[in-house]
């Protein structure tokens, strides 16, 4: 099974940050440049050119990105101030992201982009853009806007090669993460040429690191290339070529708190994609994994990815109980209430196929998977196949005005809440029937239940065949596969 089922895409993963960017200069003329001007003139100037960061920065934490985007196109129309305040579009760009405005990111984005490729001339320059550029990939594709950040990737890629004559060791660093990010994305569209992109760049490094200008740094960017390709592609050695690469890397540089921070993480990914299909396979790396950073446990970024690892232990007993549990009668179901299910009652499901979706209001990832659960009920639903939602209450109600759900400050009863989840199900079209389990229950632990999306398929005769966690068109494919099978039988 290909590995990159396993492994969370980082990219699609990274924490946001605001990343307020400001120009190290004064907003100002500069005072070499500026012609001789009287005390009134420049009390009259001054204060409203330098307040003009201080104004954008208040605008995008009080959630205002809108306003701050205004003063920010009113002051760039004086041709004095403007080239100093373009890095400042990027901050906007973060406020419209933490406002999920994300077709307006996108073009605070592409005005910054502008701005850094015009003055990439220097390495330091290049890790300046290729911060932008992933910025921009990871917002690019909730906007639907992917081909954009594609675009930009290849012409920062293009900047960045341009300086590699003059800066041939220097520039690998920024170069070698815009191709991770330039490969991840044409991964989904064209396989064969991200390899490629891929391969040129590890060959690269590997050269380098086969000589005397070899460094740390040009030696995490390969395990970063190495993992990334490990991470995307099908590749019988894959894992094995990044576990020699960490070997090599940490006997030459054992200090090294990133290379340690690296593997950590590395391991953390790995068994934790192990956890989910192989709980025995996993407990032995984690075991080898705690073993070997146990004594890096002082480098703080080591001890917290140390933590998770060992947190990975009850999903791995978790994935072990779920294993068990298939060929298996399924757990009893503990009924609060049900949901967007008018006339439906546990006797309609006898002798039925049916796919229990544990999944919350507030889960994404479990919203993203209606689309798959509405295919399958509309394709087997005549054949005796039915999809039954399970959550629990989180305090939710639904508020008209906006047609949305909302969490406040309101005890909702259960019967409140129990309206808001059916109207919630109604506003994305989905017609399946759901069960809202007790406060106090069991039943997720003993339907073996520690992430959501859980998605549990029982036969006709109310045995578990298939367990799959999480979103993903890798599941939704098993779970067709299965469902078709079940409901011919």
């Amino acid at each position: 099974m290909r590995l990159r089922k396993f492994l969370a895409i980082g990219l699609l993963t990274a924490p946001l940050s605001l990343g307020f960017v400001f120009p190290a200069m004064s907003y100002g003329q500069d005072s070499t440049d500026a012609p001789e001007k009287s005390a009134e003139d420049v009390a009259e100037v001054e204060p409203e050119v330098l307040s003009i960061p201080d104004q954008i920065l208040q605008l995008v934490k009080e959630g205002k990105p809108a306003e701050a985007a205004k003063v920010l196109e009113t002051a760039m129309e004086s041709d004095a101030v403007a080239e100093k305040l373009k890095p400042l579009h990027q901050t906007i760009a973060t406020g419209f992201v933490r406002a999920r405005q994300y077709d307006k990111a996108m073009a605070q984005f592409g005005a910054a982009v502008e701005f850094e490729l015009e003055r990439t001339e220097s390495p330091s320059d290049a890790v300046r853009l290729s911060s932008l550029i992933r910025q921009v990939s990871v917002y690019g594709l909730p906007a639907a806007q992917p081909e954009l950040a594609a675009q930009w990737s290849d012409q920062a890629i293009e900047k960045v090669q341009a300086l590699e004559a003059k800066h041939p060791i220097e520039i690998q660093m920024p170069l070698s993460r815009l191709i991770q990010v330039r490969a991840s994305m044409l991964a989904r569209e064209d396989e064969d040429a991200a390899k490629d992109m891929l391969a040129k760049q590890v060959a690269k490094l590997e050269e380098i690191n086969a000589t005397e200008d070899r460094s740390e740094k040009t030696t995490v960017e390969l395990i970063n290339l190495l993992t990334t390709q490990n991470r995307l592609f099908d590749e019988v050695d894959g894992q094995e070529r990044v576990a020699s690469a960490f070997e090599q890397a940490l006997g030459a540089y054992p200090e090294s708190s990133v290379l340690m921070g690296q593997y950590a993480s590395n391991e953390y990914s790995v068994i934790s994609g192990l956890a989910r299909v192989s709980p025995d396979e996993a407990i032995e790396r984690m075991e080898a994994a705690v073993a070997k950073l146990t004594p890096y446990e002082e480098n703080r970024g080591v001890a917290s990815i140390l933590s998770r690892i060992k947190s990975l232990e009850s999903r791995i007993e978790s994935t072990r109980k779920q294993l068990e549990m298939i060929g298996q009668p399924a757990p009893e179901l503990d009924i609060d209430g049900w949901a967007n299910a008018e006339g439906i009652s546990l006797e309609d499901l006898d002798g039925k196929v049916v796919l229990y979706d544990f999944w919350a209001i507030w889960c994404g990832p479990c919203i993203a998977t209606f689309p798959h659960l509405r295919e399958f009920r509309e394709e087997f639903g005549d054949q005796g196949f039915e999809v039954v939602g399970i959550t629990r209450y989180y305090g939710y109600t639904w508020d008209e005005e906006s047609g949305k759900a909302v969490n406040g400050s309101e005890d909702p009863t259960p019967e409140e809440e129990r309206e808001a989840i059916t109207k919630f199900l109604q506003s994305k079209d989905m017609e399946h029937p759901t069960i809202v389990a007790p406060k106090v229950t069991e039943m997720q632990s003993n339907f073996g239940v520690t992430g959501i999306p859980h998605a549990v398929l029982v036969d006709r005769e109310g045995k578990v065949q298939m367990i799959k966690v999480g979103s993903g068109q890798a599941n939704a494919d098993a779970l067709h596969a299965k469902i078709k099978e079940l409901v011919g039988e």
